[in-house]
């Protein structure tokens, strides 16, 4: 997830000075984030909700910042970057970000299973990567009634900065959709400087003003014909004896989606 967020934000930072990055098509919606930081964020079919506080107010002409939407994958980003001295080297970097992905397209790794298989599936996914160490916090908490996984991780790098991350993925019963949903905060600062409270500042806010909407029924089957594409494609993939995303010699992972989604396998 923290790499999702970190490719989101490459594509979505620009700034508040002469030629703002302003930008919509089929596929893709940018924004100026200190012109709709403060509006409620309404795009996304599944929910609303408020940005949290620190990137509410994000005043033009001081900060980098940006919004971003995927309309395609129903994925909203919104961050703000600042520079900063490592040696005697200024360095750019996004400081403070929130990403929301309502999982629509069906693509993600277990999106169908129930919340026990989906965690096993994610430290599976994890322990595939020997050199990459689970997230230092792994817990079930409850979140405006719904039940929700969270990750939280923190990393130092040798360019003396430490960056933090929390992901939380929810199951709600109001939108009609059987996938779960996913709420992403992080911050990347100096060794030495002293961040937000990710669980306060960021996540918390946005779950108290946050609203699931009752998707119609044409929103439901064209959620449900995706999530048949995307099965639909995995079987493809795996009749034919090619590799579909990460997985162990032994296919585990593929022949477990391929059941989620009504296959019989192995």
């Amino acid at each position: 997830m923290r790499f999702v967020a970190l490719a989101l934000l490459l594509t979505a930072l620009w700034g508040c000075g002469r030629t703002p990055l302003v930008h919509e098509d089929d596929r893709r919606l940018s924004r100026m984030l200190c012109e709709v930081g403060e509006q409620r964020v309404t795009l996304s079919p599944r929910f609303s909700y408020d940005l949290p506080g620190p990137l509410r107010h994000t005043p033009c002409g001081t900060v980098k910042s940006g919004f971003n939407y995927d309309k395609v994958r129903d994925i909203q980003s919104a961050s703000a970057s600042g520079s900063y001295r490592s040696n005697d080297l200024v360095v750019l970097a996004s400081s403070r970000w929130i990403t929301v992905e309502g999982l629509l397209d069906g693509k993600d790794e277990g999106a169908l299973y129930a919340p026990e298989q989906f965690l096993q599936n994610k430290l599976a996914l994890m322990d595939l990567t020997p050199s990459k160490a689970r997230p230092e916090e792994i817990e079930w908490v409850t979140r405006q009634g719904m039940r929700c996984l969270r990750f939280y991780d923190i990393w130092h790098s040798p360019t003396d900065t430490w960056e933090e991350d929390v992901t939380y993925w929810c199951w709600e019963n109001q939108s009609g959709l059987k996938q779960p949903f996913s709420v992403s905060a992080g911050q990347r600062l100096p060794e030495g400087t002293k961040g937000y409270d990710l669980d306060q500042a960021f996540i918390l806010p946005l779950f108290q003003s946050l609203k699931i909407n009752r998707l119609s029924d044409a929103a439901l089957a064209e959620a449900e014909e995706k999530i048949k594409a995307a099965c639909a494609h995995v079987k493809s993939r795996y009749d034919q004896h090619l590799n579909w995303g990460a997985d162990y010699p032994d296919k585990r992972l593929t022949r477990q989606r391929l059941r989620s989604c009504g296959y019989d396998a192995p």
